[in-house]
């Protein structure tokens, strides 16, 4: 059993959630940026429970109990696109979709390293011009927290 942080909408800690019920808790989220300015965008698993099939940010999970925000998500980067970069914590916010409601933590990095994605994650990944992000957002085939973190991010990276 995986135990995640259960945190309040001002993202004070509760206590700790099995991940099974913690899609009404919090999550973060890295876009990945190479030295060009392409952005790194992974399109979600067929196989994922929550919002399959749809593209999301470069990497986005839960920070597991006892996880810092940093400590979660240098894991993740590595874990899920190979990366070990310097990372910049951009900002919070909070979004409401059924099933989700939660606090988002949102980072950004550079790296042009090669990228190795976890395919169980993934079922693909693309590099994509700022534009073209925002033009994927009006298609409505993305996870709500690309959709309310890239207004977040997108004239920081």
């Amino acid at each position: 059993m995986e135990l995640l942080y259960h945190v309040r909408e001002d993202d004070s800690v509760v206590g700790s959630v099995e991940r099974e019920c913690a899609h009404s808790e919090g999550v973060l989220m890295i876009f990945l940026k190479r030295s060009d300015g392409m952005i790194l965008i992974q399109h979600r698993s067929p196989s994922k429970r929550i919002f399959p099939n749809r593209y999301d940010s470069s990497c986005a999970f839960h920070v597991i109990f006892g996880e810092t925000y940093e400590q979660a998500a240098e894991r993740e980067l590595l874990e899920e696109v190979g990366i070990s970069a310097a990372l910049q914590l951009v900002g919070k916010f909070t979004h409401r979709d059924p099933p989700e409601h939660q606090v988002v933590a949102a980072f950004t990095c550079v790296s042009d390293e090669p990228v190795k994605i976890d395919d169980k994650e993934s079922a693909g990944f693309e590099f994509l011009s700022k534009d073209k992000i925002s033009e994927l957002l009006v298609s409505r085939s993305v996870t709500p927290w690309l959709r309310d973190g890239w207004g977040l991010v997108k004239n920081l990276v």
